[in-house]
């Protein structure tokens, strides 16, 4: 019995070190609150231009090149720019998932799920009326020159009507479509942008505001602004 209960409280012991371990997520729980204490609701200035869209900028903190250029060069050219160079903003959203740090600007970036990013417009086209394929039928039928004479330009009048409308409906399509097109460029234009702070594996344990700053220093002028444990 005497050693019973030592074993006992190692047991438990252990067990509580697994609950702790599996209770809280790496880089999740440790890290997101304090995160978005210090940087949501702060000014920050761009030190490049934001692509006008959710999906933002990709930064590799542990890679040799922590940009990818490429895809950078390609979301600008795609999504034009909503903040430039010297442009300040607002820090809206800080949220940290488990291998992905997301660090929003002016709400983050146009085209997210409830965002409308279609620029065509669908319009129904006039078909061939019963009565223009029941004159192809009599045409096909009548042998009097004079009758089909009368038909045909029935036939041919109703035929111009349909390609007037259709051409008609064909250009009121291209400038909705162009009016889309415009109100989209300025929502992107108008809907932030965001840094992607992406890492092997899993976000790391203990992640601080001073980390995010170092990450994004290239990026991001932060004013100097430093975080001091305990404030």
């Amino acid at each position: 019995m005497k050693h019973t209960r030592p074993r006992i409280a190692a047991l438990t012991g252990a067990l509580v070190g697994f609950a702790l371990i599996f209770a809280v997520p790496l880089g999740a729980a440790t890290s997101e609150a304090l995160l978005k204490d210090f940087f949501e609701g702060r000014r920050v200035t761009l030190r490049i231009d934001m692509p006008g869209t959710h999906e933002g900028v990709n930064v590799y903190p542990q890679a040799r090149r922590d940009l990818d250029t490429a895809d950078y060069r390609d979301n600008l050219r795609r999504y034009g720019a909503s903040l430039r160079v010297g442009d300040t903003a607002v820090v809206t959203l800080v949220k940290v998932k488990k291998d992905l740090i997301e660090f929003q600007l002016n709400g983050g970036g146009y085209g997210t799920f409830f965002d409308d990013t279609d620029t065509s417009v669908r319009v129904p086209y006039v078909g061939k009326s019963d009565r223009e394929r029941r004159l192809e039928q009599l045409l096909r039928d009548e042998r009097d020159r004079s009758r089909r004479r009368q038909l045909e330009r029935e036939l041919r009048d109703l035929r111009r009507w349909r390609e007037r409308e259709n051409d008609q409906r064909a250009f009121e399509a291209e400038r909705l479509s162009e009016f889309k097109e415009d109100r989209l460029a300025f929502r992107r234009h108008e809907g932030g942008s965001r840094f992607n702070l992406r890492f092997h594996d899993r976000v790391p344990y203990g992640l601080g505001p001073d980390d995010i700053m170092a990450a994004l220093a290239e990026y991001v002028d932060f004013d100097g602004q430093r975080y001091y444990r305990g404030r």
